[in-house]
């Protein structure tokens, strides 16, 4: 029944956000022990403890495996067997492997079965990290097991999923937004005067460029300021970022704050030169500083919100911003968008990191 999956889904959603509070502020997380090189430890224990809503607390460390470990008959038992007395001994509830663990395929087998009844989960993190999630599939060649990786970006069929959706969504909130873009045109005609909209030409999809829309939030020369404003920030990184930018005018500080600047990009959306959700698109003359690294955002279509929005908005360094980006690209689904859309919602409403 429609109702009561409604409410299915609610009830499943509440106590989602109940879990994640008491997460959050420290409570009902697994004990963990990372196993790995001094470098990974400290990587894995930084990255758990910046995202405590994923439920682990790093409370012990363990050396990789290494050669002398072994027995005699190349066995890692003797290694196993003095991880488990630390284990034990801890009270872990979960072994965390890093890359560097040092185990290869038969270790973890003995591992496993080691920790058989014992309560305590494995989690084990390796080089494929990067590209786990929709690309990656497990097949069978002449009876071995291989990963196959697809290709990055999305496939003919993906494509026509998330435009039918970003039309519908994008000509839904144009037509009930009508009148609150009017309301704005307006106000902004009054307060900052002609031109009411910013238009400027952004990298799209694989580099192309296009037009992207916006209400005018700095002054009519802004855009000759940049490379000054460039040189006196010394901004080395592709994309300039001011807290308190002197061009943005007390009307278009307002719109920032709640987003509203953002709204013609529907048009865009509806249009076809930009999606819903995407990697935010950037001037041409901040592509032109990009790495050759940092022009894989160029993969995917832009969009008007994005992973990076609701992780943090413009509080994020550079390299956070693309690694996020990358990530929404290697990880791309119908319900993976709808819940970017609703917590950019959230984001717009706490008003962090807009400026």
């Amino acid at each position: 029944h429609p109702l009561g999956t409604l409410g299915l889904v609610i009830n499943r959603w509440l106590w989602r956000r109940w879990i994640l509070r008491k997460r959050n502020r420290g409570y009902d997380l697994q004990s963990t022990l990372v196993v790995g090189s001094v470098s990974d430890q400290q990587h894995i224990s930084q990255s758990l403890t910046e995202r405590k809503w994923a439920g682990y607390a790093v409370v012990d460390t363990f050396r990789p495996l290494s050669d002398a470990d072994r027995d005699e008959e190349g066995n890692a038992q003797p290694w196993i067997n003095e991880l488990m007395t630390k284990v034990e001994d801890g009270g872990v509830l979960c072994i965390a492997l890093a890359p560097s663990c040092g185990l290869g395929g038969g270790d973890i087998r003995e591992l496993s079965w080691s920790l058989e009844g014992r309560g305590t989960d494995l989690l084990i993190s390796s080089a494929l990290g990067a590209v786990t999630g929709p690309r990656l599939t497990l097949r069978v060649a002449t009876g071995l097991p291989f990963m196959h990786l697809d290709e990055v970006g999305l496939g003919a069929t993906q494509r026509a999923i998330k435009r039918v959706g970003d039309v519908a969504v994008s000509a839904t909130a144009i037509l009930f937004l009508s009148p609150i873009l009017l309301a704005i045109a307006i106000a902004a005609l009054i307060a900052s005067g002609r031109p009411v909209f910013f238009r400027q030409a952004r990298a799209g999809r694989r580099g192309e460029q296009f037009t992207m829309w916006k209400f005018r939030t700095m002054v009519p020369d802004a855009d000759a300021q940049r490379d000054a404003l460039r040189e006196e920030l010394e901004s080395t990184g592709p994309v300039m970022k001011i807290v308190d930018d002197p061009r943005v005018t007390p009307m278009g500080r307002f719109l920032r704050r709640w987003s509203l600047d953002e709204l013609p990009q529907l048009f865009n959306v509806f249009s076809g030169s930009m999606s819903l959700v995407g990697p935010r698109p950037h001037p041409l003359d901040d592509v032109s500083r990009y790495t050759s690294f940092d022009r894989r955002r160029l993969l995917a279509k832009p969009g008007v919100t994005g992973l990076w929005q609701v992780a943090g908005r413009s509080d994020l360094s550079w390299d956070d911003s693309v690694e996020l980006d990358l990530v929404y690209i290697e990880n791309w689904s119908p319900i993976a968008d709808a819940a970017i859309l609703l917590r950019t919602v959230q984001a717009v409403l706490a008003k962090k990191g807009a400026y």
